[in-house]
Parts: C-alpha cells; structure tokens; sequence
C-alpha cells in the first residue's frame, strides 16, 4: 500500500519537473530561441540537440536512430526497422540507447530524447522525428 506522503512527494516531483520544463521554454523564448515540445519527451531547442548530438555522434546505433527518424519525418520507425538500417543486434542498439539517455540526464537533469519514442501494442519500441528537431539535426550533422 502506498502511502499518502510518498504520493504527495511523487506528484511534487511531477509538479517541479513540469515547471521546470515550462520555465526552460520560456528561457528559451527570452532568448529568441525556437523551441519545439515533444510531450514526454520535453521541451527542446536547437542548441540542446547540438549538445546531445555533439556527446552521441560517435555510437553508430545513434547515428543510424537520428538518421533514420530524419529520413522518415513525422513517420513511425519501429525497432525492427531500426536495428535493420543500423546493422547493430538488438543488444548493442539498446545499450547505446540508454548511452544516450545518461548523456541527456547529465546534460539536461532528465532522460529525454529530441525523438519520440514509446512502445507499441505489440510491446516494441517505436521512435518519430519532429520536423523542426530534423531540420536543426541535419544543419548540425553535415
């Protein structure tokens, strides 16, 4: 049974996380900087994908989700279809993912991707690109 407190603590938690990602919209804002909000995944600029690509470029298994998911804007790509262009098994593409995620949580306080990512309803991972994160992905990859 869960108690009261540590459900109160929990939605603070929420809560605090929420504004947090308010507030960096609004920064960005202030700054002149567009932004783009992917729900889950939070609210995103251009200058935070450079940081997170200029710390994962070099793991092929997120080169190919990036270049993939740029490919096929707005498009679902499934796991299947990932690891196919990659070349990577299954394994080696999930580790760099959670490679990817401790990159974002040391660099932004939270595992977050500039990528849609969630599970299907047969239980494998699907993953979509904004446009907006693709046009800035492809200025800062080539």
């Amino acid at each position: 049974m869960t108690s009261p407190v540590r459900t109160a603590v929990v939605q603070a938690i929420a809560d605090v996380e929420a504004l947090l990602e308010r507030l960096r919209g609004a920064l960005a804002a202030i700054d002149g900087e567009a932004t783009v909000d992917l729900g889950r995944q939070g609210i995103w600029t251009r200058g935070e994908v450079i940081a997170l690509w200029e710390r994962t470029r070099h793991l092929p298994g997120i080169r190919a989700l990036f270049e993939i998911t740029a490919s096929r804007v707005g498009e679902r790509v499934t796991f299947g279809e990932l690891i196919a262009y990659s070349g990577l098994d299954g394994r080696q593409q999930s580790n760099e993912h959670a490679r990817m995620s401790r990159i974002a949580a040391e660099l932004f306080g939270a595992k977050r991707w500039p990528i849609e990512n969630w599970q299907n309803s047969a239980g494998e991972m699907v993953y979509r690109m904004r446009d907006e994160v693709a046009t800035w992905w492809r200025d800062i990859a080539h």
